[in-house]
Parts: C-alpha cells; sequence; structure tokens
C-alpha cells in the first residue's frame, strides 16, 4: 500500500512541483538560449520536491494507519 500512496503522490506532487517552478521564472537565472539545461533544472527540481512530499505522505499514512489500529 505505501508503495501505491508514494507512486501516486509522487506524480500529483511532480506536476505541481512543475507548474509552480515555471510560475517561478526560473529561466532568469540561466544564460540566454540555453533551453536545455533550464528544463532538466526544471525537471530534476521538480523530481526532487515531488519525492520529499511524497515520502512525507507515506509517513503520514504510516501514522495514521499506525493511530488508528
Amino acid at each position: 500500500m505505501d508503495a501505491v500512496i508514494y507512486f501516486v503522490s509522487l506524480l500529483i506532487f511532480f506536476t505541481l512541483c512543475l507548474r509552480i517552478l515555471k510560475a517561478i521564472h526560473l529561466e532568469d537565472k540561466f544564460e540566454k538560449f540555453k533551453l536545455w539545461e533550464i528544463k532538466a533544472a526544471y525537471f530534476l527540481l521538480s523530481l526532487i520536491f515531488a519525492h520529499l512530499l511524497a515520502e512525507i505522505m507515506v509517513k503520514l499514512s504510516q501514522l495514521l494507519v499506525g493511530y488508528i489500529s
């Protein structure tokens, strides 16, 4: 069950983080016409944040299951 919670949370948080990072406009921090680096930075940062948030969701679900039973 933890794997399902992790994977679903990862997908949701990845898309959410990607939208948030694009709204921040990180393009200003990179040189002009470095599209590959900008896209890689968006992808990696989104994946890192999504992983951390998904792990938090798994820990919360484990706490709730332990608390209920």
